[in-house]
Parts: C-alpha cells; structure tokens; sequence
C-alpha cells in the first residue's frame, strides 16, 4: 500500500486541536460514566459538549456542505481520547463522524436533506438487511425492526437496510429515513457498553425516495454516487478502511485507561507491586499496547492514499484490525485477571471496562472472516464467494 503524511497545515492543525478539545472533555465524561451505564444511554449534555467542540458529524462531513472532511485520523483519535474516560460515550462518539461519512457516498439529493440545517446533524445506522422492502413509483415502501442502532437516542436521520430483489439476486442496500418516519423500541440492556443506547430503530409502512438509497455494495468499495460532488478521497475509501477503525477508537482508549488505572493501583500495594508474576503483565501489556498503537498508525498512514485499495489491501487491513482488537482484549484480560476481589467491585473501573471490552470486540467488523480472507490470498486460493471483504 503507498501511504502519504497528513495534506495541508491547516487539516494538520484543526486535527491537533480537536485530540485537545476531546481530551479537555475528558473530566466531566468520566464523572458521567456511572451515570451512562444507568441511563442506558450517553446523557445529553455529553453529546452537546461533544458537538459543540466540533468532534460530531463535522470532522468527516463534505467540505461542499460545511464539514470539516478531515482524515480518518481525527475520528479514530477524538473516540480514542473519549475512550480513557467511557467507552459507551467514545463509541456513539465514533459512529458521529462515522455515520455522517456513509451520508457522503448517498446521492447529492440526500446529502442536500441531511445537511439542510449544518454539518452537525445527527445520524445513526443499522446496516444489518432488516427491512421488508417494496418498489413503488419513485422510490420503495419500507417495514422493518433494525436493532443495535448505537446513539439513536441524540439522532435525527437514521440509516436501515433491506433487500432489494431486482430480477437477479437479492441485494442489500441502506435507506436514508428522515425524523418523524421511525420510532424507538428501548430494548437495551446489556451486560457491557450499557451507555451506547443500542436500541431498535422501528418503521412501519414508510416511503424512503430513489435519491435516499444506496447499494451496500457501493460503499463495500468506496465508489457510492456520493462521490460525484464529494471529489476528496475520503469517500472513495472502502468500508474495510474505516467500519472497523471506528470501533477500535473507543477500544483502544478503554485499554490504555485499563493499564493506567492497574499500574496506579499496584503501585500502592508493596506486595503487588514486588510480584514477579504483575511485573511481567504489566511489561506484556505495555508491548501489546505499543504493537496495536503502531499497527493502526500505519493503516491510518495507508489511508491517506489517493490510490484505491486492492482486495488484497483490504484483507491486509481487516486482518490487522481483527488482531489488534484481540490485543485489546488479552491486554485487559491480563490485567483484569490480576486485579483481585477487589476488580469485581462496582466501584473499580476495571470491571467496567473489562465488560466493555469484550463487548466492543463482539462486534461483526472483527468477524473472523477477517483472517480467512488474508489466509486464502495467503495461501494462494481463490477468493470465497461466500466471504464479503468489506
């Protein structure tokens, strides 16, 4: 893969001052976590300090209709910070910016509705073919229960996903709805990420426009009709590069909390401290964190490419992805396992975030297919039909 710097001193700048402002939100965040995991859901004060600092939508929305349309960079750093303080926050934080970059592979007609109003409209997604999906004249009729939709509490768009069965095989596509065309089931309750509000996006008999819909397929390879007004390269990346880099934001800054929080503590505790067995962990667990750091900068260097990526790039980066969160999770599982009684206590953020980390790793874009896809190139097979490389 060629890989470039960071274009322009300006971005470079702005990219800088962001990572600061989310790290000044930090405080308040962390006072909130409690309350985050009650509410099920990211208070709304946090959510407005967010959007308010420019870390929401902004940061990967089109310049065309007043974003900011950074690097990928700044969102994986934003949730990464957010993350040291709560992953429930640093997730739905994430899927901001996330979220209002799938809005820039849609049509120009969709994008106009979304941004009418500013960069900073909210979005969240369910991309799971959920939707009962009926063409009718000008656009299709729409039936569906999309469950797991992170945020949708603060969102005012919302993306679900259907099956368009067009003579050939049924294809999956998204559909933009507007506010007013869905309600909420708050079905969340979770043993890890409780504060993400994943709650099921319901709509019954609702009219989505030809202009509102987009193949899955277009965004698997970065080449959405969105890509006619929006020239940059963000939006002709493909979702390989930035569904899982989402997620290990919020992941990455939960185990680099873990391991802070556990060195703190053993060091007042003489006896844990002296601990061959803590000192060794705590040196594995600072190597694993320095090996995923380094790995996801050099994909982020990757994504700075003009150049579109190869399937074989693509499985290079899913398997990179897949791997790093796994040292994510034995990281905090090392750490976790030596914490004691006293790690299960409610009020010890370690079993927190061990729950969190498990739960953040559950997530389909670390799939195992992942490997395979890297191990079939690997090994000189054919690639599986049956195995999408996103």
């Amino acid at each position: 893969m060629v890989v470039t710097d960071i274009d322009g001193s300006t971005d470079v700048e702005l990219h800088e001052t962001l990572v600061e402002r989310a790290r000044a939100l930090l405080p308040q965040i962390r006072e909130r976590a409690a309350i985050t995991e009650a509410l099920r859901a990211v208070p709304s004060d946090s959510i407005k300090e967010i959007i308010a600092a420019g870390l929401g939508g902004r940061i990967l929305a089109p310049r065309k209709y007043g974003g900011d349309e950074l690097s990928l960079d700044t969102m994986y750093e934003v949730s990464r910070e957010l993350g040291r303080a709560c992953a429930s926050t640093a997730w739905c934080a994430a899927l901001l910016p996330h979220d209002a970059h799938m809005v820039g592979f849609f049509p120009q007609e969709a994008q106009e509705a979304v941004w009418a109003e500013g960069p900073d409209t909210t979005v969240a997604a369910s991309l799971a073919p959920a939707a009962t999906v009926q063409k009718v004249d000008g656009g299709y009729q729409l039936t569906g229960r999309h469950g797991f939709a992170s945020g949708v509490d603060h969102a005012s768009w919302v993306i679900v996903s259907g099956l368009i069965k067009d003579g050939g095989r049924p294809a999956n596509h998204h559909f933009l709805v507007k506010p007013g065309d869905y309600t909420i089931d708050d079905d969340w309750y979770a043993a890890g990420m409780r504060g993400t509000g994943s709650k099921t996006i319901v709509i019954e008999d609702i009219f989505v426009p030809d202009g509102f819909v987009l193949p899955a397929a277009a965004l698997v390879a970065g080449d959405g009709p969105g890509s006619e007004v929006n020239q940059g390269p963000l939006y002709r990346q493909p979702l390989a590069l930035h569904a899982g880099l989402t997620f290990l934001g919020p992941m990455m800054g939960t185990a680099l909390d873990a391991y802070d929080h556990f060195v703190d503590w053993a060091r007042g505790r003489a006896q844990t401290a002296n601990s061959e067995i803590v000192q060794e962990a705590v040196a594995k667990t600072a190597a694993d964190l320095a090996s995923a750091q380094l790995t996801i900068r050099r994909i982020l260097l990757a994504a700075r490419t003009s150049g579109r990526l190869e399937v074989a790039d693509r499985a290079e980066i899913l398997r990179d992805y897949n791997r790093v969160a796994e040292l994510l999770v034995e990281s905090v599982d090392r750490l976790f396992a030596l914490s004691g009684t006293s790690g299960f206590k409610e009020s010890s953020p370690m079993q927190q975030k061990w729950r969190d980390i498990h739960m953040m790793a559950s997530h389909v874009s670390f799939t195992r297919a992942n490997f395979q896809h890297y191990g079939r190139i690997a090994l000189g097979l054919e690639r599986d039909p049956k195995l999408v490389v996103f």
